[in-house]
C-alpha cells in the first residue's frame, strides 16, 4: 500500500493523473436474438420482425441508461419507438464530457430476425460498466438491452459472461400490439417488462435472446 502511494505521488509530481493511466481492455459483445415467429407466434407481424441498430456505452456506477420503474429519457424513447439513435447518442456524448460515460459504441441491427449483432469496444477501470439498447420492431415502444453490467469485480476483469435478454416497454406509447398506431402516453409511464402474450406464456416471461461479453485482449 505504501509503495502504491509513493508511485501515485511521483506520477502526480510528474504531471500524470492516475485515472489517465487506468487499465483499459477490449471486449466483444454478441447479441444472439432468438425472437421470431416460431418462438413468439402471438400476433406476429405479417412482414416479420427486425431489430434496430444497437447503441451502447461504458460508464461508471452513477450513470443509468434505463431501469425498471424509471421514466425513459428522450434518447431511449427514440430508440424504443423509432429505432433512431441520434438523440441517445447526443445524450451519451454529453455524458462523456461530464466523465460519466467512457466510450460509446454502435452496431448495425438485424434486418430479419432471428440473427446476431456483434460489436467490439474498450472498457476502462473508471468506466467498467456497460449498457445498451436496441428496438424490437415493429412495435409501439418495445426494446431490449442491458443496463449497468459490471465487467470488472474484485477478482478483476471477467473473461466471459452471458445474460438473458427480455422485452421492455419504454412506457412512452400506449399501443398494445406490434402494428399499433402511434398513441403517446401523456405523461409517460415508467419502464417495465412487457408482460403481454407477445412475450409471455404459461411458463412465464419468454426471453428474446442472450448477450455475451467476451474479453478479447
Amino acid at each position: 500500500v505504501l509503495m502504491i502511494r509513493i508511485v501515485s505521488i511521483l506520477l502526480l509530481t510528474l504531471g500524470f493523473s492516475p485515472l489517465a493511466l487506468a487499465e483499459e481492455v477490449q471486449y466483444q459483445l454478441e447479441v444472439d436474438n432468438s425472437w421470431s415467429g416460431d418462438t413468439h407466434p402471438h400476433d406476429w407481424p405479417a412482414n416479420g420482425g427486425h431489430m434496430s441498430g444497437l447503441i451502447g456505452a461504458t460508464h461508471h456506477g452513477r450513470y443509468v441508461m434505463f431501469a425498471d420503474g424509471n421514466t425513459a429519457s428522450s434518447g431511449v424513447k427514440s430508440v424504443a419507438e423509432r429505432g433512431r439513435q441520434r438523440i441517445l447518442r447526443a445524450e451519451l456524448d454529453e455524458a462523456v464530457e461530464r466523465k460519466r460515460v467512457g466510450d460509446v459504441f454502435q452496431a448495425d441491427g438485424i434486418a430479419q430476425v432471428p440473427g446476431r449483432i456483434s460489436v467490439k469496444f474498450p472498457v476502462s477501470e473508471t468506466h467498467a460498466r456497460v449498457s445498451f439498447v436496441t428496438m424490437i420492431a415493429p412495435s409501439p415502444d418495445w426494446f431490449t438491452g442491458l443496463a449497468g453490467v459490471k465487467l470488472r469485480d474484485d477478482a478483476g476483469w471477467k473473461d466471459k459472461t452471458t445474460y438473458v435478454l427480455w422485452a421492455w416497454d419504454a412506457g412512452t406509447d400506449r399501443g398494445a400490439s406490434y402494428a399499433s398506431d402511434n398513441d403517446a402516453n401523456q405523461p409517460a409511464e415508467s419502464i417495465r417488462l412487457v408482460a403481454s402474450p407477445h412475450f409471455l406464456d404459461n411458463t412465464g416471461l419468454k426471453q428474446v435472446g442472450t448477450a455475451t461479453f467476451t474479453r478479447i485482449d
